[in-house]
């Protein structure tokens, strides 16, 4: 069975029905206090998360009676930073409301884990899921999927950040046959210490049978598991799966033969034409796909460093 981590775009309308309709394909709704809001071009990224923190919450008090069945998440920013201990003082107001759960950003050490359960020892929630997204993530990830709580039963992969963090460029997504090699390390550690696994999201939107690829290429590695969604078709496509289900594609690998430096251009020049506030991700309106804000980065460090 997979289960779905859907992290959604900020909207009021409807605002209980689209939550409720989630709920019932075993779609977990997830509220980004990191990257779902990020100013490029102003640099005013702490002005945009606050108001960010303000919608989200206010909107969950107003509705919270209609909305307690609803299965609702928060991906939080890495521990010990300023925005961290925002994000703690803004889920401090729906302490009373309980919450699937927590993803934690950007986590590297068990001790980080071990922090943050201190921290939040008066919230209601039922697990935290610690994102590996760094080098030192994977480097250490042995010692963090030994740690032992009730809490702690899945750990999650952040592929952009660690692409960015690893100093890739192309970044390797997921129909490059490096990424199931960083899988498969994942399957082996996960097996052997009894955690449940939820997988890097998929940024083409567009591609839904690309996507079935990578549903049934992950269902060979783990059993049940999560993969996190960037919309609700994606969702949907999570809940009707069937490993058994034909799928009409081939497997590919986008960054053979191409001019590096072109294709960072591109990059840019999308990120910048479809994203003119310079905030979070950018979708372009003719493909659907996703260019996350970590590849933009790595382009223009390729570009001008």
């Amino acid at each position: 069975m997979i289960t779905s981590y859907q992290f959604i775009k900020f909207k009021e309308e409807a605002f209980v029905d689209f939550h409720r309709k989630l709920s019932e394909m075993n779609t977990i709704s997830c509220f980004d206090f990191e990257d779902g809001v990020i100013d490029f071009k102003k640099n005013d990224t702490n002005r945009y998360k606050s108001d960010y923190r303000k919608k989200v919450i206010d909107l969950l008090i107003k509705y919270k009676t209609r909305t307690l069945k609803s299965f609702l998440s928060f991906r939080i920013n890495e521990y010990g930073t300023n925005r961290y201990f925002d994000d703690l003082q803004t889920l401090e107001v729906i302490k009373d409301v309980k919450l699937n759960s927590i993803f934690l950003s950007k986590c590297n050490s068990p001790e980080v884990l071990e922090n943050f359960l201190k921290d939040t020892k008066d919230f209601r929630f039922d697990e935290v899921i610690p994102i590996m997204e760094s080098n030192d993530a994977l480097t250490n990830l042995e010692e963090i999927s030994k740690f032992k709580h009730p809490k702690f039963r899945n750990i999650s992969f952040g592929h952009n950040d660690y692409n960015l963090n690893c100093n890739i460029f192309p970044f390797i997504h997921q129909d490059n046959p490096r990424y199931w090699s960083w899988i498969q390390k994942f399957q082996k550690i996960c097996e052997k210490e009894k955690l449940g696994f939820i997988n890097s999201p998929y940024l083409n939107l567009n591609h839904s049978e690309n996507f079935k690829l990578l549903l049934k290429n992950m269902s060979n590695y783990f059993k049940d598991w999560g993969q996190i969604t960037l919309n609700t078709q994606q969702s949907e496509l999570c809940h009707r799966f069937s490993i058994s289900a034909p799928v009409k594609t081939e497997e590919r690998n986008q960054n053979n033969e191409i001019n590096v430096k072109e294709y960072a251009e591109k990059i840019v020049h999308l990120f910048e034409k479809y994203n003119p506030e310079g905030k979070g991700y950018t979708i372009m309106p003719d493909t659907k796909e996703f260019i996350c804000p970590q590849e933009y980065i790595a382009a223009k460090r390729f570009l001008y460093e």
